[in-house]
């Protein structure tokens, strides 16, 4: 056997991490079987990207990480090395509906733990400034697996709830880049890892070519926010994801095909909004950046649809979710500078997707195409005229991608 210790921080509040889901432990804002279900992952990420298919996967993630009928060879020990804070992540002001969040805790990532005032539904509790040491014991012929995982989780995951949106983020010295060869480190550490990539396989695994960008910045929270900004602004932002409103507070009507496609459905209008037939109606391009979607018409009153849930189809088989192949996320260097990243994880995305609560459950299989690049203020379009489009095959990951790309985020490959 042999033993590994690293020294982690978590940059970013971390939500969740108790036995019961969404809330945070009362004794210790880490578990190792929380720890080793993110291990688990990123092994599958890096060192489990070798293997042609789901059965051999399984067969060696079971041999290293343990099944229900064989233990574990890694043993995982933690010591909180400092005192660490617990607080509401947002508030609600006495004349508010809408809670207030905390300073640099974007709202956009953190919407599920908002609360809900008039239900009497409290903003969720956050930790933050926890420090920890991990100690793994394993043998020493999987060392590199075990190394690849604490690498490719410390990086580009988290701990707990949300770390594709950058929550509970994570900071080993040990293992980060040096903010001046990105892409050497990321080329070296895949080499020295065994990690071997591939676009094929039928769970998510490391990518080619990833992004970050650099504001000269030594603040995580404040990274954190402006990286998940440039996503709120691409889907929802004004000129980009909606045309513009009268005031912040009335927003412009949405340039995304969904919510056409969705009155379509169900032939419910409200007739403060007329028909926009340049817009397809019978696709749901954002169902590739992460599924469930709930969506909610604001005039449900005046004649527009009640609520809506979108949900994954893969093999012909409903699912409950789909997680997001995007991470959005604060990635700190060895001299304590903080890029802003975005990866795209290689992974399958949904066939088809189903539009529950309305008549018939209707089915829809545009999710990626030519025609949802080329409609009017398109947000996979040209975002002007003479400039290329953002994605010729209408894919709404790729047109977030390019968007990004235009607001100075360059590639790692």
């Amino acid at each position: 056997m042999m033993a590994k210790i690293y020294n982690i921080q978590i940059i970013t509040p971390i939500f969740g991490g108790g036995v019961k889901a969404s809330e945070n432990d009362p004794v210790t804002p880490i578990r190792p079987s929380s720890i080793r279900g993110h291990l688990r992952f990123w092994w599958r990420a890096t060192r489990g990207a070798k293997y042609p298919t789901v059965a051999e996967l399984r067969q060696r993630e079971g041999e290293i990480w343990g099944t229900t009928e064989e233990p574990s060879k890694v043993a995982i020990e933690i010591e909180i090395k400092n005192q660490w804070k617990k607080y509401p992540c947002a508030y609600f002001p006495e004349d508010k509906n809408f809670p207030r969040f905390e300073k640099n805790h974007p709202p956009y990532a953190l919407f599920p733990f908002q609360g809900n005032k008039r239900d009497g539904i409290p903003p969720a509790n956050c930790t933050s400034n926890v420090s920890f040491e991990l100690k793994l014991n394993h043998p020493k012929n999987i060392c590199y697996d075990i190394e690849a995982a604490v690498w490719g989780w410390t990086n580009f995951g988290g701990i707990s709830a949300r770390t594709r949106r950058g929550c509970g983020s994570l900071y080993c010295r040990e293992l980060s880049p040096e903010r001046k060869s990105i892409s050497l480190w990321y080329e070296l550490s895949l080499k020295a890892f065994g990690i071997e990539q591939s676009s094929t396989r039928d769970w998510p695994t490391l990518p080619y070519r990833f992004l970050v960008r650099d504001n000269n910045s030594s603040n995580a929270m404040q990274e954190w926010t402006d990286v998940v900004g440039i996503m709120q602004a691409f889907r929802q932002g004004p000129s980009i994801g909606r045309n513009p409103g009268s005031s912040p507070n009335r927003p412009g009507r949405s340039r995304f095909p969904e919510p056409e496609s969705i009155r379509h459905a169900t032939q419910k209008r409200s007739t403060r909004h007329a028909g926009m037939p340049a817009i397809p109606n019978d696709a749901f391009p954002r169902a590739e950046l992460g599924l469930p979607i709930v969506f909610h018409f604001k005039d449900q009153r005046e004649g527009d649809p009640g609520d809506t849930e979108l949900y994954p189809i893969v093999n012909d088989q409903e699912k409950t979710r789909m997680s997001s192949p995007l991470i959005l996320r604060s990635l700190v260097c060895k001299d304590g500078e903080v890029l802003q990243m975005i990866m795209r994880l290689n992974a399958p995305g949904p066939e088809k997707v189903v539009l529950k609560k309305t008549t018939g459950n209707p089915v829809f299989t545009k999710i990626q195409d030519p025609s949802l690049a080329s409609y009017p203020n398109s947000p996979m379009g040209a975002p002007k005229a003479g400039a290329p489009v953002r994605s010729p095959s209408g894919s709404a990951i790729e047109g977030f991608l390019a968007f990004a790309k235009e607001n100075g985020f360059i590639e790692v490959k």
